[in-house]
């Protein structure tokens, strides 16, 4: 089993007074289930067509998958399945298995001559000079090397979201919607669920089931293995009504015993918006039209306008905690609707005007990961702070090729993208993540009259 120590040595630069302050930490899941899982067979490379070979981002495993150090204001729990940072703890400092050659005053360097393996583990070092990682600190945790080059929140970021594999193969249409629509995923009983609107104003609710942990004897690991469960058709008529871009919206799993659609009049003048609530116990349908008086809600999202055009959809807006957040029209603030209660209405101004859809080769522009929502070039906090990430030809937050929310897989994520009658399903390893958690004993303050050294021991021990 691995065990881990952390040494912090903070030296005045004036006195040359030394504070050193040690503790043990907690190893967490992170990197046990990167090496144990292989969510549909995805972490083998057969037909890769991956950004990155996804051995050089894993091996070796001290280098790349704890080659970085991630330093926080307040205490992180201490379980061992929580291994994505909270967003409400805020960063104070980080490094990766480099020097850093920017001037980012979050980001230290590896201390290259002091880091080295040993007889059963390995000992990394990390310098932070007077101007670097300032602050109050009460946790430690290693994460993979790329998440120690690149946090969210500063004009360094870049995408830390790796995808490892992408395979693809040609499928009907009818499997296509089935993927593409997806709002539920259950990796664990291996059932899934989608929503598909259609031409006729009705809208296709499809159960599936597809094997992620397991694989049949005869089953080949590219060859699709959707398995139709059910299929109920239910009227929208009165949801989509006289809204002529009826397919603008999106369709949600409100996690509270229904499903919600919501759509917007497109009529630039118009701050209406409909909402229909799905029972999933038996599909009945309650239909409303809110007036939002002078809000104006930019990309819900959008599905074909025809049954015979390429199978598409992008996602604009999500559900967290009961409220609808969607970016408004002039791309500077962030809506956070109840979706039970038109009332109930906040915002949050992003400080800048947003690229939103600008991500490379991704129609998931806004999504979940832990309690952040993110999207191209922001991220809201779960204590509703605004964060700016970098943008433009490296977002912090897109994934490629994505046309569906994803799947939930320990640190993996699994999205299902397509073009024309093909069908891509794409393997991500999603950063930071928290690969130990060392909270100190108490707080120790850094501040711009000392620097730091952390030396973080990792050892294997019966």
């Amino acid at each position: 089993m691995l065990k881990g120590k952390s040494a912090i040595e903070l030296t005045d630069v004036r006195t040359n007074t030394k504070e050193i302050y040690e503790d043990e930490n907690l190893i967490t899941n992170a990197v046990p289930d990167i090496l144990r899982l292989n969510p549909s067979g995805l972490m083998y490379p057969i037909h890769q067509s991956g950004e990155v070979e996804y051995k050089d981002e894993i091996f070796p495993i001290a280098n790349k998958l704890y080659g970085g150090i991630l330093l926080y204001e307040n205490r992180l729990e201490e379980d061992r399945d929580k291994i994505i940072p909270p967003s409400d703890n805020p960063i104070i400092g980080y490094a990766s298995n480099n020097v850093n050659s920017t001037d980012n005053p979050l980001r230290g360097s590896a201390n290259l001559t002091e880091s080295i393996p040993l007889e059963n583990g390995y000992k990394f070092v990390w310098d932070f000079s007077t101007s670097q990682a300032n602050g109050r600190i009460s946790s430690l945790a290693l994460t993979h090397y790329k998440a120690g080059r690149f946090y969210y929140g500063n004009n360094f970021n870049r995408n830390a979201c790796l995808l490892l594999n992408r395979t693809y193969y040609d499928v009907s249409k009818d499997i296509q919607r089935a993927y593409i629509g997806m709002v539920e995923g259950n990796p664990k009983d291996n059932t899934f669920i989608s929503l598909w609107p259609r031409e006729n104003k009705t809208l296709d609710i499809v159960k599936f089931k597809e094997a992620y942990s397991s694989i049949g004897l005869t089953d080949s690991v590219l060859g699709p293995r959707f398995q139709e469960m059910e299929k109920i058709t239910i009227d929208l008529t009165e949801y989509y009504g006289d809204f002529y871009y009826w397919y603008d919206g999106g369709f949600y799993d409100g996690k509270d015993g229904y499903w919600y659609g919501f759509l917007t009049k497109s009529n630039y003048n118009s701050g209406l918006i409909r909402r229909v609530k799905i029972k999933k116990d038996d599909y009945s349908t309650q239909v409303d039209q809110w007036d939002l008086n002078d809000i104006r809600l930019y990309d819900l999202g959008s599905y074909p306008s025809e049954d015979s055009s390429s199978v598409y959809r992008s996602i604009g807006s999500v559900i967290k905690d009961g409220y609808l957040y969607a970016i408004n029209r002039d791309r500077n603030r962030i809506y956070k609707i109840n979706i039970n209660n038109p009332v109930d209405i906040s915002f949050m101004e992003l400080g800048f005007k947003s690229d939103f859809t600008e991500g490379s080769s991704t129609y998931s522009y806004m999504y979940q990961w832990g309690d952040h929502i993110l999207g191209y070039d922001f991220t809201i906090t779960k204590d509703g702070r605004i964060i700016k990430n970098y943008g433009k030809d490296y977002s912090g937050a897109s994934f490629r090729y994505i046309r569906t929310p994803t799947i939930e897989i320990g640190p993996f994520r699994i999205g299902y993208g397509s073009n024309s009658g093909t069908l891509y399903k794409c393997l991500y390893l999603h950063t930071p993540y928290l690969g130990t958690i060392n909270n100190l004993s108490s707080p120790i303050l850094k501040t711009a009259d000392k620097t730091m050294k952390i030396t973080y021991t990792l050892t294997e021990e019966e």
